[in-house]
């Protein structure tokens, strides 16, 4: 029954977290009809995907740009609309982007924003479908003035510290992410629309130039400005208007793309084509021969697009092959085309769900039958999916590190691919040495809940997790001592308590009673959970002194009490309490493992809800979304202790019992030697 009771719950914890790896990638109930969307070609895709372009810092493929842009507003990667003759057709996010660049018109109609409240489209005055559901800037497009309207006014409140109800933020990440598309859709309308010369034809009627042509003039414009000036005059209306003009196309492309390495090898900042345009109309530009061949060349670009899809795939790559030239020629593209392998491999989903999720399965269907052939099939096939799920993590891990060249963590993101990594590596080593099944079942589960909280992070916060460390981090050496070893620290604490929570549900389930097996499996979880915490305390001391050393050298002073500081040193101090506890005899089997499993609590703290404080100068992982995963945490540790204390009290007192009953049976003095 016990055995049983355990398949169940397993299935049950495997269930519940895969759905919440996929929650966040849930279908809208009806699809978007659209049957006149033309599917981009393959290779136009392809090219798209590895045009070099800087945001966040750093310089990325297009590829990983789209995909997190796309994140962030419509809640995942991939968008399914029904097309000609009811077909329905994928849309990845560099097709997504190459519509909001080149078909506007088209990417206006996609459903390409998440509204996970329903009251905030009846705030902004429009009619809600579902309490959760996804929009096109279409159908948002009646509502636009007043949602800039309170987006402002709820902005205006944020910087006056004023405290904005959920429905207030919401409704201002929502007009964000509007005013975000904005600029996409807007990015080349100098490119379709060009300028109007008013009066500038043969009959007196307007004529279009492109902004590319006015460019190569602006030196005569700037004069005619000059000129007027100096006569104390107003200029002429059509100088005006064409400024006027100028002005907004040169805006609507300030704020999109930033795909333009400069010519000065100095400026770090990479231009978009906003940039380049009003450089040249105000006299600015370094570079004035280079910004109208850039221009000239987007021009073409955009001119071609809707006719001849052949030729705009052959001058895409062209302009690609220029943007990649003179990233190298700056250093810049190194990471490049070792992202876009990558994107390619995607480790963390495929380990996840293609060798930790099968393991965890397997693991399940050999606690029905853990003797003979089939539980040593189970056995074997849960060492498999371990050591694939590890390798695959692994290569992510280390295909991370070249990219951004740095140690493999510097960030909150780094932290749980790492950690995973660990626990299923000494879950495995342990397994060698032990060979007691016991470890090997850790490695597949803890493996499996590592990357769906990896999943949930990225998926919940929407951001690129390669993106370059915040300042205080910025040192490798560092990186490689402080930050490997009191993350290596976590990971052990969290062993430790796992095995703990082995124990546990053992004792309850009744795997382990006072049998001699059952004594001798319950002295040996013991002894697991003793020497993982003994660890623990090793390296989160030694992580402990290294990060005040480096606090010493960067902000002079070797402790502060910063909230994450404190929390470091709540680990050393609970991992000390158990050891001396046991030591002294205070702590046996059950209170070393309850402990053990209470300090998940303790590292979870210090781990993470440090950064949700929002205070401290370690706080570099704010967000308010992760709160209530973490609280969850904390309940779900607190109910498991509440049943383990209960048990442990309720065997205690039926051992009492049956000790007492013994004891008073008749004839019990009859037997008692003689003094």
């Amino acid at each position: 029954m016990g055995r049983k009771v355990a398949f169940g719950m397993c299935l049950a914890v495997i269930g519940g977290i895969f759905l919440l790896a996929v929650k966040e990638m849930r279908p809208e109930k009806s699809y978007t009809v659209l049957p006149d969307y033309a599917p981009w070609q393959e290779d136009t895709v392809e090219v798209a995907k590895g045009i070099p372009l800087q945001a966040g810092g750093r310089v990325k493929p297009l590829e990983t740009y789209a995909g997190y842009l796309m994140l962030s507003m419509r809640g995942d990667r991939l968008i399914k609309i029904v097309g000609a003759d009811g077909d329905k057709v994928k849309i990845t996010p560099t097709e997504w982007l190459l519509d909001a660049l080149f078909r506007p018109e088209v990417a206006m109609k996609l459903p390409s924003f998440r509204v996970d409240n329903s009251e905030v489209i009846e705030l902004v005055g429009l009619e809600a479908r579902e309490k959760r559901d996804r929009y096109s800037y279409e159908q948002l497009s009646a509502a636009r003035p007043k949602l800039f309207e309170l987006g402002t006014r709820y902005e205006e409140m944020q910087r006056q510290d004023e405290e904005l109800s959920r429905v207030e933020t919401q409704t201002l990440a929502l007009a964000r992410l509007v005013r975000n598309f904005e600029a996409l859709i807007g990015y080349f309308a100098f490119a379709r629309s060009g300028i109007e010369l008013l009066g500038a034809g043969v009959g007196g009627e307007s004529q279009v130039q492109r902004v590319s042509t006015l460019m190569a003039t602006a030196d005569v414009i700037r004069g005619v400005l000059a000129d007027a000036q100096a006569r104390g005059e107003a200029p002429p209306a059509h100088v005006t208007n064409l400024l006027q003009q100028i002005t907004d196309l040169s805006n609507a492309a300030k704020f999109g793309l930033p795909v333009l390495p400069p010519p000065d090898p100095e400026t770090k900042d990479w231009l978009t084509a906003g940039n380049r345009i009003w450089g040249v109309m105000t006299g600015t530009s370094s570079d004035p021969e280079g910004a109208i061949a850039d221009i000239t060349a987007m021009e073409t670009l955009v001119a071609t697009e809707a006719h001849e899809p052949a030729k705009f795939t052959e001058r895409l790559e062209t302009w690609r092959g220029s943007l990649e030239e003179r990233a190298r020629d700056r250093g810049e593209y190194r990471p490049v085309p070792i992202e876009l392998k990558y994107n390619r491999a995607n480790w963390f989903f495929n380990a996840l769900f293609f060798c930790f999720l099968p393991g965890a399965l397997v693991l399940s269907l050999g606690l029905l039958a853990p003797q003979g052939g089939w539980g040593r099939a189970m056995r074997a096939g849960v060492w498999v999916f371990s050591l694939l799920g590890l390798g695959l993590l692994a290569a992510g891990i280390v295909q991370r590190s070249v990219i951004m060249d740095r140690p493999p963590v510097g960030n909150l993101f780094d932290t749980i691919p790492f950690i995973t990594a660990g626990v299923v590596l000494v879950a495995l080593i342990a397994e060698l040495l032990t060979r007691r099944g016991i470890a090997l079942g850790i490695a597949p589960v803890m493996g499996f809940i590592g990357l769906v909280l990896a999943r949930r992070f990225e998926f919940g916060d929407g951001t690129d997790t390669m993106d370059p460390l915040i300042a205080v981090l910025r040192s490798n050496f560092w990186l490689m001592t402080h930050v490997l070893t009191i993350t290596a620290g976590y990971a052990a604490g969290l062993l430790a308590a796992v095995v703990g929570l082995v124990y546990v549900l053992r004792r309850i389930l009744g795997f382990d009673d006072d049998s001699k097996s059952g004594k001798s499996t319950r002295r040996f979880l013991t002894r697991m959970t003793y020497g993982v915490v003994c660890f623990t305390l090793l390296l989160s001391l030694i992580g402990t002194v290294l990060g005040g050393i480096w606090a010493n050298y960067s902000w002079g002073r070797f402790w502060g009490w910063d909230p994450k500081e404190n929390g470091a040193l709540m680990i050393v101090l609970w991992n000390l309490l158990i050891l001396h506890g046991r030591l002294g005899g205070f702590l046996r089997e059950w209170g070393t493992n309850l402990a053990a499993l209470f300090g998940a609590v303790v590292v979870t703290f210090s781990w993470w809800h440090v950064n949700l404080l929002g205070v401290g100068l370690h706080s570099y992982g704010f967000s308010d979304s992760k709160k209530m995963m973490v609280f969850s945490f904390y309940g779900l540790i607190g109910i498991v202790l509440l049943f383990g204390i209960g048990f442990m009290l309720h065997e205690r007192a039926s051992k009492k019992a049956a000790r007492l009953e013994g004891a008073s049976r008749p004839g019990d003095d009859a037997l008692a030697p003689a003094k």
